[in-house]
């Protein structure tokens, strides 16, 4: 089994919260990406295997759990694949996105992420373990008001490793 901290690349991740300030990146992965293939969707394994995670850590909180939600879901496949089509790695106008797919909710929250590819469970764990070890994407994953999530990932290549691009959105009920 690969060890975690080999496959886990430099993640730039971003966040915010409607009405908050989006936090600036530690580092830009968009600068040094080279070509990334495009992408492929695998939304009956990985999608599944990161709600998983994220609901096992928010039980552990005691917070409620967040339901998968398709629209959302689909509109996060459509940014981590343009990201991956078009190399870079960056939120965007994600306020506009996550709140047309999700309906105007209340609140909102998005997290990126980026790694080697491996399985569902491994690339689940890991992310979750890289946004809970970050405060701004912490208070994203464990705001207790979330209910809704969408998640989406997209396959692409950087410096020729075969990396997996994450974006997960997070709404308050409709």
């Amino acid at each position: 089994m690969p060890n975690p901290s080999r496959l886990l690349l430099p993640v730039a991740l971003l966040t915010g919260a409607l009405g908050g300030d989006a936090v600036p990146a530690a580092a830009s992965a968009a600068a040094t990406m080279p070509a990334v293939h495009a992408a492929a969707r695998k939304p009956a394994v990985f999608g599944p295997a990161v709600l998983h995670a994220l609901n096992q850590v928010r039980r552990h909180y005691h917070l409620p759990t967040v339901s998968a939600d398709r629209r959302m879901s689909r509109a996060a496949y459509l940014h981590s694949h343009d990201m991956a089509h078009n190399h870079y790695f960056a939120h965007g106008a994600w306020s506009g996105r996550v709140a047309r797919s999700a309906g105007e909710p209340h609140s909102m929250g998005e997290v990126l992420g980026w790694l080697t590819r491996a399985s569902a469970r491994q690339e689940a764990a890991w992310l979750v373990r890289s946004w809970l070890a970050s405060p701004p994407h912490r208070a994203v994953l464990l705001n207790g008001n979330f209910r809704r999530v969408g998640i989406g990932r997209a396959d692409g290549k950087f410096d020729r490793t075969p990396a997996a691009v994450y974006t997960v959105d997070f709404a308050t009920p409709r």
